[in-house]
């Protein structure tokens, strides 16, 4: 299925060196065609299509691919390893009868070399407050009781605030997630 975008953001990718450092793991016993073996330790640097979007947000439209990208070589094309970040959020109504929108965020890894192509991602679900009846499918400008504030774009930092009550029965769950966009959730 496809992450259709403003449904589906990407996340973002913050505070990734430009370098990276890796240990090949099992699959590289058996890959003969790799001049990496298992235990090997490779230094990755990123690529220029790295933190890139292949393509244009467009609203109705798939999600253009959108990853933090690293290889041996530093190219995109000729590697013997390469290593590829990504992630997105979607957000969806869990059943027919759901007053409120859930999100789901896919963070995944996949890893590419002579012999190998493999990728593993994690799934987070996550309940919002977001009433069913909310249109989600046009692009989030400045809607009433959300705003940014200290938003410093050299830096990539910003605080959200969301003004509203919490229903009973919710929870206040401390950390952050922020997803690519107008808008960051924050909690």
């Amino acid at each position: 299925m496809a992450e259709i975008y403003p449904l589906s953001m990407h996340c973002r990718f913050e505070g990734f060196p430009s370098r990276i450092r890796v240990i090949c793991g099992r699959a590289f016993a058996e890959a003969r065609a790799t001049p990496y073996s298992f235990g090997s330790r490779v230094t990755l640097s990123q690529t220029p299509a790295s933190g890139g979007m292949a393509g244009d947000l467009v609203p109705g439209e798939a999600l253009p691919a959108y990853e933090l990208v690293y290889s041996d070589t530093g190219s995109d094309e000729v590697f013997d390893l390469k290593v590829a970040y990504y992630g997105y959020g979607r957000f969806y109504l869990p059943g027919a009868d759901s007053p409120y929108y859930a999100l789901a965020v896919v963070k995944g890894i996949r890893i590419e070399a002579a012999g190998i192509n493999r990728s593993f991602e994690t799934l987070d679900l996550w309940d919002t407050l977001i009433p069913a009846p909310t249109d989600l499918t046009r692009p989030i400008g400045a809607p009433d009781g959300i705003w940014l504030q200290d938003a410093d774009d050299a830096n990539r930092v910003g605080t959200t605030w969301f003004a509203g009550s919490l229903p009973p029965g919710g929870r206040i769950v401390s950390g952050s997630l922020q997803l690519g966009g107008d808008v960051c959730l924050q909690s």
